[in-house]
């Protein structure tokens, strides 16, 4: 299944308005997928979220915490995706997109925003040890278990105020930093467990991760397919099994952004 979390449908004038009079069926929508209603000229007219056999508008949404200030989205896709992550309705979430997309960026500051109201008590940030494709890995690394992995943090160092602020919510149990060879017997309750560069793991670490999560807790999952950084993912990627599986379940969201938002020199990278 190539699932997106998104359905595009053009409609002529004729048809939007049969659309706005309740008139226009629209049929084989999964739960919790997103609907852009897009006119003749292919311009998004609308958005729409399905769900229990209804649609509902997607409201425009921002992020709010502390270091961030206020976020507002850049384009429908980070709509949908703001919406998404400001659902407590349906646990497991997958925000996937290409190179600058906005993935970690708005997922680690609702994670912070979520942390500040108190919604959970922790974030447990998981991110595969896996050195970039076709790049040697630089050895070993000198100190303890969190000294060996405190590099996997650096996405949230920009989002919570350096390097020293994650370091400190750290200490303070608000992040807790999880390898994945010792998340076995491991559960998660009333945390919100965020797996990045999901796309480096594969079908039985996926199962393996969601099992650990416990009451009022929430699973985040963000990637790209094309940064899969081993052959044996290509193969074996435990981020498309998830969304294969799951993708209709009504705990379940997904949304996928094929916009780059970074920088105009960032989105030269699809070309390349």
């Amino acid at each position: 299944m190539d699932y997106t979390g998104i359905r595009d449908l053009k409609l002529n004038s004729e048809e939007l308005a049969q659309f706005y009079q309740g008139d226009y069926p629209i049929r084989d929508l999964l739960e919790n997928q997103y609907v852009f209603i897009r006119d003749e000229t292919d311009k998004i007219a609308d958005k729409f979220f399905w769900r229990a056999g209804h649609l509902e508008r997607v409201p425009f949404l921002t992020i709010k915490n502390d270091f961030c200030g206020t976020i507002k989205p850049r384009n429908p896709y980070q709509e949908c995706a703001i919406h998404m992550l400001n659902d407590r309705k349906a646990p497991v979430k997958v925000f996937t997109s290409v190179y600058g997309g906005g993935k970690d960026f708005l997922m680690s500051a609702q994670a912070l925003s979520l942390i500040e109201k108190g919604v959970f008590e922790k974030l447990v940030y998981i991110r595969p040890n896996v050195s970039l494709g076709d790049i040697p890995d630089i050895g070993y690394l000198k100190g303890d278990e969190f000294a060996k992995l405190s590099w996997t943090l650096a996405p949230l160092w920009d989002k919570f105020g350096g390097r020293e602020t994650v370091e400190e919510m750290c200490q303070n149990n608000q992040i807790e930093l999880v390898p994945l060879p010792h998340i076995r017997g491991r559960s998660f309750n009333n945390a919100l467990v965020y797996v990045s560069e999901a796309q480096n793991i594969t079908r039985e670490i996926a199962r393996l991760i969601i099992s650990r999560i416990g009451e009022n807790s929430e699973i985040w999952y963000n990637g790209d397919y094309r940064q899969v950084d081993r052959r044996m993912y290509d193969a074996d990627n435990g981020l498309r099994a998830t969304i294969d599986s799951l993708a209709g379940n009504s705990l379940f969201e997904m949304v996928y952004s094929p916009v780059t938002e970074r920088s105009m020199v960032a989105r030269l990278a699809e070309i390349i």
